[in-house]
This record gives structure tokens, C-alpha cells and sequence, in this order.
């Protein structure tokens, strides 16, 4: 019998959902798992994904009932109402959040029981079933939000037609999602909106309190948050745009902006001003730079994605409609649910590239690495856009690398982003530098 091995796993379990909690200033996530649980979903969302932590918390001070061997034989739940009340008393937060692990779903703790002690205390007490054999931190991420639809959200008194709740971005899980939501905050005020984000910072409860009162959800990925867009929509009557990628250049940029602005009936030349402005200040420093990136000799034209559905389609975008470079294959390793691969290969595939090209779901980060060990690359090599797991064969083979999805790594990524114009620029900086540290002739 042939065994297959899965590696490099991209993601984290299930319970790593607790990083949205987190992302939510003054939320505090309550663990109901093994003492183990946080430290395993924190290496791959947190210290070795650009060196993210908790800001209002750090994960040293999430409380845990760390279940152990008495629990799996006699129930948790006590202790579980027992940490929720001392949370109460020593914590200041303006929500808690109970999530549970893999051993308190298999034993049947009842989480949302001992949420509802607290039913009318007045810091709310939510609650997420989030075992990993259910799924992975995406498939969390998910249940965290849905969990503050169903469990905490009201009606409003009244709709703003000017807000707009962003929703797609999966906190911690995309490395620069902290950048890339400051930006798209600044643009979406730019035309004429009043962004609302419940991620990062002097954002949280407040924020989630008005999401009953926009005008229209804006969803900005491939899939992402379209579960609960509808659901809101169902709840509230909210509409909802999805737009399929956080865009990274002038095409998709502009794309994006022109789609915001006729779904939301704004100011139209606002918004062309805006573009041509930010199109020319983006074209000049690229010309700026033509003589540098036409000296790298051999520069790669092909490439290879092996990341998330998000980063793949933005990345996918940019690099064939803006850099002119042909894709190879696209491996999509966030364990996209069965029934949106359809839609995200066509996704990908809707570039200025007549050619077909291979686009493979797989959780193995491995194959990637796999695939290219028989491949000459001597004459001529190729760009990987993917994680910190594929430096290592990139940096084995001489090949163009730029990190674009979890785990970035142990570098910092602080407000770092690659959405929109300014943001290109930076994918470019990372790309062209690393493709001279591989291939520019020294003596030129």
C-alpha cells in the first residue's frame, strides 16, 4: 500500500480562528483547549509569520483552562466557568471570546452552555466550536465571525448608505493584513466612504457595534467572508459587492476603484483623478528603474504561485497584467472548500494570458518543491511567489523568491503591504532585489 505523506502545511488548525477574536482591540479570546493548542496556531499565524503577536493582548496572557487527563475523564466545563468569572473580575476588555480545541469537542463540553451563564452580564460572552479536525484556521477564522453575527449583533436603528464594512481580509493569517486594511481604510474615505474595520488598531467593539448600520458590505477576496456577507444580508437586508482579490497595481487598482464607485453611485471623477494621479506617480519610478531591471540578465519570465487563494489571485493579477510575466502553475494551499474551486480557477485565469496554465488545490505545501526537482534551471529559471517554506528550495535552485503569504517568515512586517498603487512599488523593490542577489552579472 502506497502512503501519502502532506508537508509544509501552510496553515494552522482550527482554534488558530481565535487570531480574529484577537485581531478585535479589547476582545479577549478564552481557550478551552490543551496548553499546548495556542503555541502550536501561534508559530504559523504569529512569530513566524512577519512576527505578528496580540497588541490589547499578548499570547502570554490569553487565559486557558489547558485541559488535561481529569478533564478528558470528567468534563472541563466547570473549570471553564470557573476561568470565564476570574476573566471577568482581572481582565479589561470590552468582549470575551470562548473558543475550543480538538479534546473538549470529543468529550462534549457544552462551550455555549457556559457562555450563556453570562447572558446579561454587561461585557458580552460569545462563543466558537473551533476543533481542528473540522477544518483549519480559515474554516476559524469563518466561525468567529459568524458566532458575532448570530450571537451579538442587532438591528439598527438606521443605515448610512456612506459605510462600508470590509470583510475578506483574514487578520494574522494574511501577513500584511494590518498594512493592507490602513491603506484600503484611506482609500475607500478618498472616494467619498466611511470604511468600517473591526480589525487593528483604535478600531474593535465599537466598530463591530455598527456593522448592523451600513449602507453595503464590501467582501475583497476570492471566497472569504462571502458566507457570512450573505448572512448579514439575510439578517440586516445589507447588500453586498465582492470584489475577487486585494488588488496590487494600476490594473487591478483601478478595477477595484472604478467597481466601488459605480455599485456605490460616487463621484466619478473624483475617482478618474485619483487614478491618473496615482497611475502616472507609479509609472514614473518604474521607468525610473527600466535601465536597473533590463541589466538583470536572464530575468525570469515565468512563474510559480504556491500560497493562499488571496495572495494567489492578487499576485496572478499583477504579475501577468502589470509585470508581463507567464504563469507556470498555482498551487491554492488554504484548503478552499470543494465548492469555490471552480470559481477561483476562473478567477485566476481571468488575465491578458491566452495560454492555459495548471492550477492545483492541495494542503501539501510539498508538491511544490517535489515537482521542480528534475527541472534544468540553468538556462533558464523562474519567480516563486509563495511562503517561507519555499525559500529554502529557491535559495537551493538560484530562483527569484518574493514571500506573499503565511508563513512570511521571521522577518518584521509591520504596516508593510503590496494593495494598490504604493504597494506595487514595494512587490517590485522585493522582487527585482532579490532576482539581483540571483542572477545580475557582477562585472556589469
Amino acid at each position: 500500500m502506497n502512503a501519502t505523506c502532506s508537508e509544509q502545511h501552510r496553515t494552522a488548525c482550527g482554534v488558530g480562528g481565535l487570531f480574529t477574536a484577537l485581531a478585535i482591540e479589547r476582545c479577549l479570546p478564552i481557550m478551552h483547549c490543551g496548553p499546548g493548542c495556542f503555541g502550536n496556531v501561534s508559530a504559523t499565524l504569529g512569530s513566524m509569520n512577519g512576527g505578528q503577536s496580540g497588541e490589547t493582548y499578548l499570547g502570554s496572557v490569553i487565559p486557558s483552562t489547558n485541559f488535561c487527563e481529569d478533564d478528558v475523564v470528567f468534563g472541563g466545563t466547570e473549570r471553564l466557568r470557573k476561568l470565564i468569572g476570574e476573566c471577568e473580575k482581572y481582565y479589561d476588555a470590552d468582549m470575551f471570546f470562548i473558543v475550543d480545541g480538538c479534546t473538549a469537542e470529543i468529550v462534549g463540553d457544552d462551550i455555549g452552555e457556559a457562555a450563556s451563564e453570562w447572558a446579561g452580564s454587561e461585557k458580552p460572552v460569545l462563543y466558537a466550536s473551533l476543533p481542528g479536525f473540522k477544518g483549519n484556521n480559515v474554516r476559524g477564522h469563518e466561525q468567529v465571525l459568524s458566532a458575532i453575527a448570530e450571537q451579538y449583533l442587532k438591528p439598527a436603528r438606521g443605515t448610512d448608505p456612506k459605510q462600508v464594512n470590509i470583510f475578506g481580509v483574514v487578520p494574522f493569517f494574511d501577513p500584511m493584513w494590518a498594512g493592507s486594511l490602513d491603506a484600503l481604510e484611506e482609500l475607500l474615505t478618498r472616494m467619498g466612504l466611511k470604511p468600517n474595520i473591526i480589525y487593528g488598531r483604535e478600531r474593535g467593539v465599537a466598530n463591530v457595534d455598527k456593522i448592523p448600520a451600513a449602507g453595503f458590505n464590501l467582501v475583497i477576496a476570492p471566497w472569504t467572508d462571502l458566507s457570512l456577507a450573505e448572512r448579514l444580508k439575510e439578517m440586516f437586508g445589507t447588500p453586498y459587492l465582492h470584489f475577487d482579490n486585494l488588488p496590487i497595481g494600476p490594473t487591478e487598482t483601478a478595477r477595484f476603484i472604478r467597481s466601488v464607485v459605480d455599485y456605490a453611485d460616487l463621484d466619478r471623477g473624483v475617482a478618474e483623478d485619483y487614478i491618473k494621479r496615482e497611475e502616472d506617480r507609479f509609472y514614473y519610478y518604474m521607468r525610473r528603474s527600466y535601465p536597473w531591471i533590463f541589466s538583470c540578465k536572464n530575468f525570469p519570465r515565468k512563474f510559480i504561485v504556491n500560497a493562499a487563494s488571496a495572495a494567489a489571485v492578487s499576485v496572478v493579477r499583477f504579475a501577468v497584467n502589470d509585470l508581463g510575466l507567464i504563469p507556470s502553475r498555482v498551487y491554492i494551499t488554504d484548503g478552499t472548500p470543494k465548492e469555490h474551486e471552480d470559481m477561483i480557477s476562473e478567477q485566476l485565469r481571468r488575465v491578458d494570458y491566452d495560454e492555459d496554465f495548471d492550477v492545483i488545490f492541495t494542503e501539501d505545501g510539498g508538491l511544490f518543491e517535489e515537482s521542480i526537482k528534475n527541472e534544468d534551471f540553468s538556462i533558464r529559471k523562474i519567480c516563486v511567489f509563495g511562503s517561507a517554506w519555499d525559500l529554502v528550495p529557491a535559495k537551493k535552485y538560484k530562483l527569484t523568491f518574493v514571500s506573499v503569504a503565511a508563513p512570511y517568515g521571521d522577518r518584521m512586517v509591520g504596516s508593510r503591504t503590496y494593495f494598490g498603487y504604493e504597494g506595487a512599488l514595494r512587490f517590485c523593490e522585493d522582487l527585482y532585489a532579490n532576482a539581483a542577489d540571483n542572477i545580475v552579472d557582477p562585472g556589469i
